[in-house]
């Protein structure tokens, strides 16, 4: 019973290991960032790369082994089941670093910090970003150009303030104070906005 078990599992390893391991992670590799393939369906536009390519790396790989000629010893070739799950560990090994590298796996953080890796923004994540920082420069060339037109209400109330008569002036206080309180208030925004930009910058 625990023979056949063995063996099962022994077949299931095998044909993760080529028909979907290497393949899966050189994918990941290539393309670290989630949903680069697709945005609705990148998990099995991954399974089916990873297939493919499995099956294509098994392939050059035994190409390779075949190419190394038969062994003096033994009188065999390299094509041996042995070399052939070397190979494939190894580069399924390969591979997954330099998907780590690249920042597919981002869980392993996980595991240790210094495991932490982002992928690269691609050009869609650039132009995002891209967007966004068009959206508050102008919203601060607004601000601004809305502080200065208070500024010039309240130079502008506090100077018919000296020239009009005790009823009158009441009037125009009321316009200065509520003009500082909008300028308060957008000075407020515009310091918000640069520190966030700074923050982002930095």
């Amino acid at each position: 019973m625990l023979d056949a078990v063995l063996a099962t599992l022994q077949v299931v390893a095998a044909l993760l290991l080529i028909f979907l391991l290497p393949g899966y992670v050189l994918v990941n590799a290539l393309y670290p960032r989630k949903g680069e393939l697709d945005r609705e369906y990148d998990g099995l536009y991954r399974v089916t790369l990873g297939i493919v390519l499995s099956i294509a790396v098994t392939v050059l790989w035994s190409f390779l082994l075949n190419s190394l000629g038969v062994d003096p010893g033994t009188g065999l070739g390299q094509v041996r089941d042995v070399n052939i799950a070397a190979g494939l560990l190894g580069l399924t090994a390969a591979f997954f670093v330099a998907g780590w590298w690249r920042g597919a796996y981002p869980w392993m953080v996980r595991l240790h910090p210094s495991l932490a890796r982002t992928p690269a923004p691609g050009p869609a994540d650039l132009l995002a970003e891209e967007r966004l920082d068009h959206k508050v420069r102008l919203r601060l060339q607004d601000l601004a150009v809305r502080r200065e037109r208070l500024r010039r209400a309240i130079a502008d109330s506090e100077r018919r303030m000296r020239l009009q008569s005790a009823e009158a002036r009441s009037h125009y206080e009321e316009k200065r104070d509520a003009a500082r309180r909008d300028l308060e208030g957008v000075e407020a925004e515009l310091r918000k906005l640069e520190e966030e930009r700074a923050a982002e910058l930095y």
